[in-house]
C-alpha cells in the first residue's frame, strides 16, 4: 500500500469511506495514499495541540525523478492526450511516459520524484501534471521537458486533479478543500480562498464540460459547478451522498461522474441540477441498510451468523443503489446501470463514435455505446485494478493503473 503522511484532518471522515473489500488499487487511486490518513485519525485532540508549527520557509528540496527501465510497467494513475500527438501517462515515483500511439513508450525527466496522480493538455505543447508534496509541474513542448511550477511538502497534502480552461487559466484540487489556481499558464499560483462548502471535504475529480462550464466532484456527494470560468463556484445537487472519485464531460452540456462502489450517473444537461445554499454542510452521514448494524456486521440476530466483508459490501452497495436511484428520478441524473457490481470506478473516457468506457478495481471495464446510462462488460485478462483510461484515433484504448500502461485492442 502506498502511504503518505498527511496533515490532522479537522474531521475524521476519509476512513468510513472506505469498504475493506476493495483491492489494493483503492488506496492508490483514491486521493493516491490519503488513505493513509486513517492512523492519523487515532490521535486525541491534546496530542494535535502539542504538535509543532510547520516550518514556514520550504527547505525541503524536491528530486529528480529517476529513469527506470521499468517505468511503464509501475503504478500509473492517469492518461491524457497531448492534442493530436498522442498521449501522456503519470504516476509512481514522478514516472511520465510519452507515447504517440499507445504502444510505444518513453519516460521523460521530470525535476520532482513526487508521486504524480493527473494530467491536463489544453493543445499538443502545453500541459500541467500534479500530485503529492502539492506538486505542480508544467510542459510547453509537448511533454518533452517539465518545470516544477509549485512543491510544497510542508504542507503534506497532495493535488489529486488539475484541468485548464484555457492556455491560461488553470485549476489544481485535492484533499482537504485544496483548490489552487492560475491565470498565467502556472507561473503563478495562488490559493482560493473561497470555500466550495463547508468541511474539508476531499475534492477529487475536475473537468470544463464542451459547453464550458466547469465541474468539480468529490466526498460526500460534493459537485460545483462554475459558469464563470471558474470565478465563482456553486453547490449542485447531485443523486449520490458517497464518494465520486471522478467526472468527464459529456456531450454538448452533459457530463458522467463515477466513484465510490460502482457508482456512476450520466445526465445531458449539468444545468438542470438545481443548486444549493453556499453555506450548505454536506457533513457525511453513513446510510447504512436496515440489517447492517453499527459495527458493519450484519443483524446477527436475524441472520444468524455474521456478514463477510464482501457480503456487507454488496448489500451496502444494493441499498446505496436504491437510495441513488431514488434521487436521480428526482433530478437530471440517470444511474448508470452496472447493478451489481459493487467495485469501484476510477477513471473514464469518451469515446470518438459516442459513448464511454469506465475503469476501476480489478481491471473492470464498463462501454457505453451513447451517452445514456446503459452499458455492457468489456473483457479483461490483465490482472491488476485500473485507474484512467483514453482512446486512440483507431478506436482502441490505452489502460493505465496496478499493471502500468497497456493497449487494450477492443472488438467494434
Amino acid at each position: 500500500m502506498l502511504i503518505m503522511k498527511c496533515q490532522q484532518p479537522k474531521r475524521g471522515h476519509w476512513s468510513s469511506l472506505i469498504p475493506s473489500s476493495l483491492a489494493s488499487l483503492t488506496a492508490a487511486v483514491l486521493l493516491a495514499g490519503v488513505a493513509g490518513v486513517a492512523g492519523a485519525q487515532d490521535e486525541n485532540a491534546e496530542d494535535a495541540k502539542q504538535k509543532q508549527e510547520l516550518p514556514t520557509d520550504k527547505t525541503v528540496k524536491p528530486h529528480a525523478a529517476s529513469i527506470e527501465p521499468r517505468a511503464r510497467y509501475e503504478l500509473l494513475l492517469d492518461v491524457e492526450h497531448r492534442g493530436d500527438k498522442g498521449f501522456v501517462t503519470v504516476g509512481a515515483r514522478g514516472n511520465l511516459l510519452l507515447s504517440t500511439d499507445g504502444l510505444k513508450w518513453e519516460q521523460k525527466k521530470v525535476p520532482v520524484r513526487a508521486m504524480l496522480t493527473a494530467v491536463d493538455f489544453v493543445d499538443a505543447k502545453k500541459g500541467w501534471a500534479v500530485g503529492h508534496d502539492a506538486t505542480i509541474i508544467g510542459t510547453a513542448d509537448g511533454g518533452e521537458t517539465w518545470e516544477l511550477q509549485n512543491f510544497d511538502p510542508e504542507l503534506e497534502t497532495p493535488f489529486l486533479d488539475v484541468a485548464f480552461f484555457d492556455q491560461n487559466k488553470g485549476f489544481a484540487i485535492g484533499a482537504y478543500d485544496l483548490f489552487f489556481k492560475t491565470t498565467d499558464g502556472g507561473k503563478t499560483w495562488e490559493e482560493y480562498e473561497e470555500p466550495l462548502s463547508v468541511g474539508e471535504w476531499h475534492l477529487n475529480g475536475i473537468a470544463r464540460l464542451n459547453d464550458g462550464t466547469m465541474v468539480i466532484v468529490g466526498e460526500t456527494g460534493l459537485v460545483s459547478r462554475s459558469t464563470d470560468a471558474g470565478e465563482t463556484w456553486q453547490l449542485i445537487e447531485g443523486p449520490y451522498s458517497g464518494s465520486y472519485f471522478g467526472i468527464k464531460a459529456l456531450g454538448e452540456k452533459g457530463a458522467i461522474v463515477y466513484g465510490l462502489r460502482g457508482h456512476a450517473f450520466v445526465t445531458d444537461d449539468v444545468s438542470k441540477s438545481r443548486e444549493l445554499p453556499a453555506d450548505t454542510d454536506l457533513g457525511y452521514k453513513f446510510k447504512k441498510p436496515p440489517t447492517m448494524s453499527d459495527d458493519g456486521d450484519g443483524d446477527k440476530a436475524a441472520a444468524g451468523a455474521p456478514k463477510s466483508a464482501e457480503e456487507a459490501a454488496v448489500e451496502q452497495a444494493a441499498f446505496e443503489r436504491e437510495q441513488a436511484e431514488k434521487a436521480a428520478a428526482k433530478s437530471s441524473w440517470k444511474v448508470v446501470k452496472n447493478d451489481p457490481s459493487v467495485l469501484s470506478l476510477f477513471g473514464a473516457t469518451t469515446l470518438k463514435d459516442g459513448g464511454y468506457v469506465l475503469v476501476g478495481t480489478n481491471g473492470i471495464m464498463w462501454i457505453s455505446d451513447d451517452n445514456g446510462p446503459d452499458v455492457r462488460l468489456l473483457p479483461n485478462t490483465k490482472d491488476g485494478g485500473l485507474s484512467a483510461v483514453s482512446e486512440t484515433k483507431e478506436g482502441n484504448l490505452v489502460l493505465v493503473g496496478e499493471p502500468g500502461v497497456f493497449l487494450y485492442k477492443r472488438n467494434k
